[in-house]
């Protein structure tokens, strides 16, 4: 009898299957759950810290990878040109003892290498590009996305544009079709693609990088020379040196631009580059293919905007115009009426860059 009370109360103190004192239920504990046994490849990726790289397989095409499709469509019509250019160069050695007159003066000459890219616009082989891209050329050289190099013959380069046709010789290769509308719109997506390495890397696939068109019809005038960007496409796509004269294109595939020049003091891209529009490329190649080469228009006449104190001698009130203060010799405007300080009127050309605009636009008879 004494053991069986002595029991008992050992079970009232502990508690063993009874509630806490607290009348709170004694809470069960779970077992933790069993740690995963990683596999054999699950711990070769996580020893080695590796990325795996998933197949490559086609993509379910629709919106989200547009941009995949407009690459893969125009990539291999992407090419790179390697330009071998004769610049001119002095000696050290005699420099001073020519400019002190002790022998006379001798040029020299070096061949260097340069790089760019184009596109290629018809099955025979004609290739766009930029003509900053082929300066003082002896040779040019096209390697395609394949691999293939071919020798490349100059067709014409407008200068005042910033664009150069190339042909290479063969046939059936593979183009890029130019957008069929010209209604651009700021904030739709661009893709800049360019080549610029392909004649030095194992690897000729272009590059591709992406943005939105920023803004429209930009007019540019850059220091260098008389050439001069007018209505040019703005673009954040990364644009760099060596994509100079590879194709901006929409979501589509189709060509919308030729990528030309970036601002920047550095030289690489800060989301500010500039693409000559599709309608003047194709301008461009629709004089070459009538006529064998641009014909180009040029006024001959040198201009300045109204000042004040032009305004004042000329006895003008509008100073909307300019003036054309200087006939070139052998010009077109030679034989006509146009003589120096003859005025213009303003309802004609509001600014010299407008005249440089509908000059651009304008076609010969």
């Amino acid at each position: 009898m004494g053991v069986a009370l002595g029991l008992f109360l050992l079970q009232l103190k502990f508690g063993l299957w009874s509630e806490r004192e607290s009348g709170e239920p004694l809470a069960v504990q779970e077992s933790p759950a069993p740690v995963p046994v990683p596999t054999p490849a699950d711990s070769a990726a996580a020893d080695t810290g590796t990325i795996r790289v998933a197949p490559a397989t086609e993509p379910v095409w629709d919106g989200s990878n547009a941009i995949i499709r407009a690459t893969r469509k125009v990539a291999p019509a992407v090419v790179s040109i390697n330009v071998v250019q004769s610049k001119q160069v002095s000696d050290p050695s005699i420099d001073l003892w020519e400019r002190m007159g002790l022998i006379p003066r001798r040029e020299y000459f070096q061949q260097v290498q340069s790089m760019g890219s184009g596109v290629i616009v018809s099955t025979d082989g004609m290739v766009v590009t930029n003509s900053h891209v082929l300066e003082d050329a002896v040779q040019i050289i096209v390697t395609l996305s394949n691999g293939q190099q071919y020798q490349a013959r100059l067709v014409d380069a407008i200068d005042g544009f910033d664009l150069a046709v190339l042909q290479i010789e063969g046939e059936n290769f593979p183009v890029a079709r130019f957008a069929h509308h010209a209604d651009l719109q700021i904030g739709e997506w661009a893709i800049a693609i360019g080549s610029p390495y392909g004649y030095l890397l194992a690897d000729t696939q272009p590059t591709v990088t992406v943005g939105v068109i920023s803004a429209l019809n930009r007019d540019i005038k850059r220091n260098s020379g008389e050439r001069n960007y007018l209505g040019m496409i703005q673009t954040d796509a990364a644009i760099n040196p060596g994509n100079s004269g590879g194709p901006l294109v929409n979501t589509e595939g189709e060509i919308i631009g030729i990528n030309t020049f970036i601002f920047s003091d550095g030289g690489g891209s800060v989301g500010m580059g500039f693409a000559i529009p599709a309608a003047r490329v194709q301008q461009v190649l629709n004089e070459i293919r009538a006529f064998g080469h641009y014909r180009e228009i040029s006024l001959g006449v040198s201009m300045r905007k109204l000042s004040p104190g032009m305004m004042q001698y000329l006895g003008l009130n509008d100073p909307r115009g300019f003036v054309i203060f200087q006939v070139l010799q052998d010009s077109p405007a030679r034989p006509g009426t146009a003589r120096s300080s003859s005025k213009r009127p303003a309802e004609k050309a509001r600014a010299r860059e407008e005249l440089w605009k509908r000059t651009a636009t304008a076609r010969p008879l």
